[in-house]
């Protein structure tokens, strides 16, 4: 039977995978921009509207059919391989990044002489059972009862730190950063707002594809609201030159919290969006690259795939030797100067652009005929 998925459950899927990590691994970059950071995160989410129109619309070219199908349709054999493993590319080696920084972050906040490879076989036999037994739609349910809640909490650290705001942090504001400085600032984010893109794969599961494109474009327009508001509360709670020297700003800012005189320990919440956020995007990343592998390979059943897919993430999971590896170099040398520009931007743009040219094409020679 094949797997459905609505368009509410498109929203959560892209705004967790959108949302969490962006909130955690990326607050630190766009600090370059200084207190003008709240700007970088509006640039960045014109990027990422930017890469929702992209995806969505070469979507809809060929409703019902996955990415790896019609981009041989668009592109013809050679050309549509080579940017299909291109984006295996992409999901094979953000999915051991992704583990890594959840052990990581785990080991730091939770679990201190917890092995990090105990903390990564956790995760991944958690996932392993969700993306086997559900696939994607059985990940979707977990994404719409798990978003929500999400929400909430963020919702709540940032009301919560309403008492800790410093007015003056924001101050002045464009004077000290300029516009290279915005822009600089804005890629970090900007990439990892950008997983709208995997629409490319979701829109083939839709019941009503051509109502897709509305609910993805809410998805970014939500994660862009909340880190744009969550990135203005850590510049006027901490500042920038405190939260520009930590690793998770938006951690920080949650020990600062105190209600009452009496509620304090906030910092458990942002642990439990992470491991929520981490849960929904490794899973779907999962599942997309076992899907679209056995598609590449006509493989029968993707299912199978996932047996050597896990065990091969764990091991490049233990790649980095430390947390600099995992963060910063990855996101750095590969995901901002080669996975947003070439697989955010070029390809869908590519195939939307060679798509309508082949479409309006078709029609031409058939009046020929």
């Amino acid at each position: 039977m094949k797997m459905k998925l609505t368009g509410l459950q498109v929203f959560w899927i892209i705004l967790i995978m959108d949302l969490g990590m962006t909130l955690v691994m990326t607050v630190t970059p766009s600090l370059q921009a200084k207190q003008d950071a709240w700007i970088s995160v509006v640039v960045a989410g014109g990027i990422a509207s930017l890469i929702a129109l992209l995806a969505t619309q070469a979507a809809k070219l060929y409703p019902g059919q996955t990415f790896f199908e019609y981009s041989h349709m668009i592109l013809g054999k050679w050309i549509g391989k080579a940017v299909i493993v291109i984006y295996l590319v992409q999901w094979y080696t953000i999915t051991p990044i992704i583990l890594r920084q959840f052990s990581d972050l785990v080991q730091v906040m939770l679990l201190h002489g917890t092995p990090k490879e105990a903390v990564m076989l956790l995760m991944i036999f958690v996932i392993v059972y969700a993306t086997y037994a559900g696939g994607i739609e059985g990940i979707a349910r977990c994404g719409e009862v798990l978003g929500p809640i999400i929400l909430l909490m963020i919702s709540l650290v940032l009301i919560a730190s309403a008492n800790n705001i410093q007015w003056r942090n924001i101050l002045p504001v464009y004077a000290d950063s300029g516009m290279t400085g915005i822009l600089g600032g804005a890629l970090a984010p900007a990439s990892y707002l950008g997983h709208s893109v995997e629409y490319l794969m979701f829109a083939a599961f839709l019941t009503q594809p051509r109502k897709g494109a509305l609910y993805a474009f809410g998805a970014v327009l939500t994660s862009v609201f909340f880190v744009l508001i969550t990135t203005l509360m850590v510049i006027f709670t901490l500042g920038v030159n405190l939260s520009s020297n930590t690793w998770y700003p938006f951690f920080e800012m949650t020990k600062k919290i105190s209600l009452f005189g009496f509620i304090d320990n906030f910092d458990a919440i942002p642990v439990v969006v992470w491991l929520a956020s981490v849960f929904v995007k490794f899973a779907v990343m999962l599942f997309l690259m076992s899907y679209g592998t056995a598609q590449f390979l006509h493989v029968r059943n993707w299912r199978n795939l996932i047996w050597f897919i896990a065990p091969v993430m764990f091991v490049f999971a233990l790649i980095p030797q430390d947390v600099t590896e995992a963060t910063s170099n990855y996101l750095q040398r590969y995901w901002v100067p080669f996975a947003m520009p070439v697989n955010m931007l070029g390809l869908p743009l590519l195939l939307l652009v060679v798509g309508k040219w082949r479409q309006r094409k078709r029609p031409a020679a058939a009046d020929h005929a």
